[in-house]
């Protein structure tokens, strides 16, 4: 596996800025699957590839070799859940990228899936389990625990899982989440949705509300959603108990330094495809981390950055990590435009960022 070589022929990463309307917002943004949002044929894919695959695929043999248990979990996965959904996401790469993934071979015992990207070829029988993985360098340690953490280590989303009972009930039921955003898979695993949005500030979250929207992400779609938040590292493992390779890292360390600015948008693209027969829906959950510095670089996305933050509750700043540092930030942002003449909806935003003091 050539990893320069292969760098250079995977395409830039697709673009996405949630912040058009300037309005921070919790609610589900439900949108079409598909839909054209400026990437062209990239947004029709559940799956993306672009040059920073080897950098994901790193922090995720990086997460395995810390402890596995602490980013893959299951929790009363059904054999009839996972199997589907193991053929859905194998049916998907072979289909959206046939350079990087073919079925070489498909009989009455076994499927083989060669993945060009890592080299490896993942061995299944009927049922779709894992039997084998053929390469020609050591495995990873340790290695691949089941089918979905051996695919899940081709790609460079992270995936989750919710089943929901005959009854209503519903649970994540496989989380495998390395590049994680301030939560866990395992205080997440089996919680319904309910509970697991909890921590979010000013979400709607009755268990009526958590129920409709289980029920559409269930039997509807497919969809698409964002989120985003910001963070002053660019690391895309922020699990929020860090590795003892980066636990020496202070809260002063994390704070944002005017002096020396640090500050990156992180957005998640989250795929939801549901699968209705088996009452259960594949969360995709791709990070894309963009230096603020570019963004401020440009009015027009820089005033709807500061717009956003300055929309956000007392309490939403708490649930981002930004309660401390949202002033030293906003005024980094507009410090550029305090003495020219902006546009007038980032001059408004300068003159409430003023009367803020």
């Amino acid at each position: 596996m050539n990893e320069t070589s292969e760098n250079r022929s995977l395409p830039e990463a697709a673009n996405y800025f949630p912040l058009e309307q300037g309005v921070y917002d919790v609610g589900p943004g439900l949108k079409d699957f598909g839909l054209d949002l400026g990437n062209g044929t990239t947004d029709q894919q559940v799956f993306q590839f672009d040059g920073n695959f080897f950098t994901c695929r790193q922090v995720k043999l990086d997460a395995r070799q810390e402890r596995l248990s602490k980013y893959y979990r299951t929790q009363m996965l059904s054999a009839d859940v996972s199997t589907r959904i193991l053929r859905f996401i194998i049916e998907r790469l072979t289909l959206e990228h046939p350079d990087f993934f073919q079925l070489i071979s498909q009989s009455e015992n076994d499927i083989a899936l060669y993945c060009k990207l890592t080299d490896e070829t993942l061995i299944f029988d009927q049922k779709l389990r894992l039997t084998r993985v053929e390469r020609d360098f050591p495995a990873p340690s340790p290695d691949y625990h089941d089918s979905l953490d051996a695919l899940a280590c081709q790609i460079q989303e992270d995936l989750a899982i919710i089943s929901q009972s005959p009854f209503g009930r519903d649970w994540m039921a496989a989380v495998h989440l390395c590049q994680a955003n301030n939560w866990a898979a395992e205080e997440k695993i089996g919680q319904s949705f309910q509970t697991t949005h909890e921590p979010v500030a000013g979400m709607k979250n009755s268990q009526r509300d958590a129920d409709a929207i289980v029920n559409t992400i269930v039997n509807k779609g497919p969809f698409v959603r964002f989120a985003w938040g910001l963070t002053t590292e660019a690391e895309l493992n922020q699990h929020p108990r860090p590795c003892l390779a980066s636990s020496s890292k202070t809260d002063r360390q994390r704070r944002f330094d005017p002096q020396h600015p640090s500050l990156f948008l992180r957005v998640e693209r989250q795929v939801l495809w549901p699968f209705p027969e088996q009452q259960a829906a594949l969360f995709t959950i791709r990070t894309y981390v963009t230096d603020c510095h570019q963004i401020r670089e440009n009015e027009e996305t820089n005033s709807k950055l500061v717009s956003a933050l300055q929309s956000m509750t007392k309490e939403q700043l708490k649930y981002k990590f930004l309660n401390k540092d949202h002033k030293a930030i906003l005024k980094w942002l507009t410090r550029n435009y305090a003495k020219t003449k902006p546009s007038t909806k980032l001059s408004t935003a300068i003159k409430r960022l003023y009367r803020m003091r």
